[in-house]
């Protein structure tokens, strides 16, 4: 079954998010880019069955750590964090 629709039907505005254009992440300010990239990080974790952590942005200076069955790893940067991913078998 086929609907027929013409363009003019199409929802615009918040029924349609892509309606003019595409999102693009350079759209974002810089810090709403890292917190995407470390949700992109903990869902890559999860995965693999590692949970990742991080201490709040709004009290200094952010570190993280993985967990899996009650043992913990430091990881001081995001990019050390990416590393650790790889070293279990993760990807991006």
């Amino acid at each position: 079954m086929a609907i027929n629709t013409t363009p003019r039907e199409m929802p615009t505005g918040d029924g349609n998010p892509t309606a003019g254009g595409a999102i693009n992440d350079l759209d974002f300010p810089t810090g709403e880019r890292a917190d995407k990239a470390f949700s992109t990080l903990r869902a890559a974790y999860a995965l693999r069955g590692h949970a990742l952590h991080r201490t709040d942005p709004a009290d200094g200076e952010v570190t993280y750590w993985a967990e899996r069955w009650g043992l913990v790893r430091h990881l001081p940067t995001l990019h050390d964090a990416a590393q650790f991913l790889a070293q279990i078998g993760g990807r991006l």
